[in-house]
């Protein structure tokens, strides 16, 4: 019982925080702690689900990463396009006063960003292990098991994309490996 009040304690503050309309510091670095442990935790489910596949999807960004890039690349794109499409259609078919297919139009622009979102956590494990293996190799620890590398590879992505000048580029191109993997073929004897 008391693991479980010390899990649910951040929540609570944060929310207890928000209720109050208190915009309190605290609250937001704990917002910014959840986060990184509900990618980690998105990390890790990805890569304990469906273990064989995260081991090709990380095979393939190390030996041939730039492929993976522009597969992603164009998935990227095309998803962007294409939820950009049906939202403006959205748009304009609620403004000339059709409700019901205007309606229709806009969950299926919610629907394409909500499969693309889903692909992308379903790779993030894979890349935040290849960026935090890397990461660890420079500090001279070899062989670190897959779970340390998802928590360091984690802190890395968040760290990083916050940068001005680059971190955007930075996490358009990890958004792309982490879509762009997943149809990496499991190679036999490797």
């Amino acid at each position: 019982m008391r693991a479980i009040v010390l899990i649910l304690s951040p929540w609570l503050l944060l929310t207890g925080a928000l209720a109050q309309g208190q915009a309190r510091a605290d609250a937001g670095a704990l917002g910014a702690v959840l986060f990184y442990l509900s990618l980690v935790a998105v990390g890790l489910v990805g890569l304990i689900m469906r273990r064989e596949r995260a081991q090709a999807h990380i095979r393939a960004i190390r030996m041939d990463g730039r492929t993976v890039f522009w597969r992603g690349f164009a998935v990227t794109i095309a998803a962007l396009l294409l939820a950009l499409l049906f939202g403006a259609l959205s748009d304009s078919l609620r403004k000339a006063g059709d409700e019901r297919t205007a309606g229709l139009v806009g969950l299926v622009a919610l629907l394409i960003a909500l499969a693309y979102l889903l692909l992308v956590l379903l790779g993030f494990g894979s890349v935040a292990t290849v960026i935090g293996d890397s990461a660890a190799q420079l500090f001279g620890w070899r062989d670190l098991a897959p779970g340390w590398c998802v928590l360091l590879g984690s802190a890395i992505i968040l760290l990083t994309v916050w940068i001005p000048l680059f971190g955007w580029a930075l996490g358009i191109y990890w958004l792309s490996l982490c879509v762009g993997g997943l149809w990496s073929h499991v190679e036999e004897g490797s």
